[in-house]
């Protein structure tokens, strides 16, 4: 061991001592950017997926106590305070996904209520989501069109959008486009900086963005690298943003915005939208950095950057705000929304006739979007089969009567957009849980649609619950008139093992393959049949049909009508047939309203996985791809048996030849 008897004390005077100790203290120090001692270069202030989320909202806090959070007003003040401290140092930009959340946007195409917001919360440029595009094209355009001519227009960017030059629909849209404008880029100067932003719509985002035909969207990433080689070879930019509503993921295959990165060195930031993941710390890839903020405007991203020695950027800070009660609103931005709040509740009122208001029904309980705890490979919730049960109550009304045989209503996962709390729940609070989509009248909410499926067809349906929704959960069904039971561990899309329909009696019957059954679904899921033939490489062909067995895509024409003796087509909503059937609850505390049973506190079981490694279970039933796989193995053992026998043979053959002759 080492002796420290030899060792020269030396005494030296403070100030050589305080040199030496900061001498030692910088050898050790982590790398930073060379600005890191001073105010940041660049601050962006970025939200993405705000869904018309422009008043506070209630949520659950980590405890289980109801909170009330985000709110545009709120937003706009944070990114005030800040211009106000640092001056154009500040960059506040959005993802994309601004509508579709509340009833704010009712007034999209007659107000341009978020985009007018956004601008006055001082914004500074944005892009579209796959929601921006659910009203259609022309919708979008109109929205652009009210913005301009109001004054007070966002700045947008969009790179990978492309025009159909054989179909007019997207005709409107193009030349809006041309005159907002929207721009395929955008360079600002911040702090001495030159700042080059673009935006782009996703793979996945452009496959839930049906209604944008005949709109469509290139190769994301082919575009980011035209678009990054603009800006830095010929803009000669200082920092490359995207403005990415593409998403990340916890598998990273599947992480979009990762993949982007990786494929797109050249970006210095990727603000990620569409997946809603919030990223309590960003992902750094190579020299990019990937930011996400989760939805609903419930926190407001703050990344702080400053330049490094190579000429590319580093982190300073990195925060998800919070966006609480404690934040003062903005005033401005504040009376416009109570403006915009009177609007929105006449035009509701004038087209459902429900007070966005009124209390329609309360609950003890709190029904959650989401399936709590780790992930399930059945997803049904309580509140999925409360949206189905209103379903079926409401065609009931219209007149499809399980006495006609009977009616399977199915929803998909990623339509319920927000949880139902304990305590009062009102117009608005129900909107939320089903805010998605417009029907052909023009009314907010999709409606709901009546088609026909043979029950060989049913099945191959279910297998989007067993094969398809383990990887993309928006696809996980909630379904109601029938049980369906599946073994997790059979070959995929050949995972259901039962499945029964209640009859007009009550009893459950087996389904029978050659039988039409009426199917109910919103627009939406029946305009999404396209992707799950796409998604299962058309394994799961599914052909929707009328009562008469005739192939149908026109599914605007199969709307079920509320009231048939009335002129034209009186379309069911999804969230008006959800406030329905709350209205129809007893009320069993005795204060006047209703009250949601406790039984949807809890899934209803039917959708039930059964896991089992049996080998007659994993056979029992079996079709088309156990068959494949089968016949694959046996090919597969059966040329192993054949490579075997030839090379024995082939060495008993040298074997024999180099054996001595007698």
């Amino acid at each position: 061991m080492p002796t420290f008897r030899r060792l020269k004390i030396v005494k030296l005077r403070p100030g050589v001592c305080a040199l030496l100790a900061a001498v030692f203290c910088l050898e050790f120090l982590p790398a930073v950017p060379a600005a890191a001692q001073s105010d940041p270069d660049l601050i962006l202030l970025f939200t993405e997926d705000l869904h018309s989320a422009v008043l506070p909202h209630r949520v659950l806090d980590e405890n289980g106590r109801v909170d009330t959070v985000g709110g545009f007003a709120r937003i706009a003040a944070m990114i005030k305070a800040e211009r106000e401290k640092f001056g154009d140092r500040v960059l506040a930009i959005d993802g994309g996904d601004m509508i579709a959340g509340t009833l704010f946007q009712v007034l999209f195409q007659s107000e341009a209520a978020e985009i007018r917001l956004l601008g006055l919360a001082g914004y500074e440029a944005a892009t579209f989501g796959n929601h921006e595009f659910d009203y259609g094209p022309a919708a979008l355009a109109r929205a652009l069109t009210t913005a301009k001519v109001n004054q007070f227009a966002l700045p947008f960017v969009a790179s990978n959008v492309v025009f159909d030059p054989k179909d007019d629909r997207d005709n409107l849209l193009e030349a809006v486009f041309g005159d907002y404008p929207v721009k395929e880029f955008l360079v600002l100067q911040k702090n001495g900086l030159k700042i080059g932003l673009f935006g782009l719509m996703g793979t996945q985002a452009s496959e839930d963005a049906p209604a944008a035909v005949p709109v469509t969207f290139s190769n994301p990433i082919v575009r980011a690298r035209e678009l990054t080689s603009i800006l830095r070879d010929r803009e000669k930019v200082d920092l490359v943003v995207a403005l990415s509503h593409s998403g990340t993921t916890s598998d990273v295959k599947y992480s979009e915005d990762e993949k982007l990165a990786r494929e797109v060195p050249g970006i210095d930031v990727i603000v990620s939208g569409h997946a809603h993941r919030r990223l309590v710390s960003p992902i750094i890839v190579g020299s990019t950095i990937i930011v996400a903020v989760g939805s609903r405007g419930e926190d407001l991203g703050d990344l702080r950057l400053a330049r490094t020695s190579d000429g590319r950027f580093g982190v300073m800070s990195y925060a998800l705000r919070p966006v609480t009660q404690d934040v003062a609103e903005d005033p401005g931005v504040a009376a416009e929304i109570t403006e915009l709040s009177g609007i929105v509740d006449r035009e509701v009122e004038r087209a459902g006739g429900i007070n966005p208001r009124d209390v329609v029904a309360e609950t003890a309980f709190s029904l959650a979007m989401r399936q709590p705890g780790p992930p399930k490979s059945s997803w049904e919730i309580g509140l999925g089969d409360l949206v189905v049960d209103a379903y079926r109550r409401a065609v009931a009304a219209a007149g499809l009567k399980r006495e006609d045989g009977p009616i399977l209503v199915i929803h998909p996962w990623g339509n319920i957009r927000d949880s139902i709390l304990p305590g009062r729940i009102t117009g608005n609070d129900v909107f939320q849980v089903l805010s998605l989509g417009i029907g052909p009248d023009g009314k907010p909410g999709y409606p709901l649609v009546c088609v026909w499926l043979s029950g060989r067809e049913i099945r191959r349906l279910m297998e989007v619950e067993t094969t398809i929704a383990p990887g993309n959960e928006d696809a996980h069904l909630q379904i109601a008139g029938a049980s369906v039971r599946y073994n997790p561990r059979r070959i995929p899309f050949d995972r259901v093992t039962r499945i029964e329909f209640e009859e007009a009696d009550g009893t459950m019957r087996l389904v029978e393959p050659d039988r039409l059954y009426r199917v109910v679904a919103n627009l939406y899921m029946a305009r999404m049949i396209g992707y799950i033939s796409r998604a299962s490489h058309g394994i799961l062909k599914l052909e929707p049909k009328d009562a008469e067995g005739k192939v149908r895509t026109d599914f605007d024409n199969l709307i079920v009508d509320a009231d048939p003796s009335a002129p034209g087509v009186q379309e069911i909503k999804e969230w008006t047939a959800l406030v329905g059937l709350l209205r129809s609850f007893p009320d069993t505390d005795g204060d006047g309203i209703p009250d949601i049973p406790a039984s949807y506190a809890s899934s209803a079981g039917r959708l039930v996985d059964e896991p089992s490694w049996n080998p007659i279970k994993l056979l029992a039933g079996a079709h088309g791809p156990t068959f494949v796989v089968l016949g694959l193995g046996v090919f597969v053992l059966f040329l192993l048996w054949f490579l075997v026998h030839r090379l024995r043979r082939r060495f008993a053959r040298r074997k024999n030849k180099a054996a001595p002759k007698a």
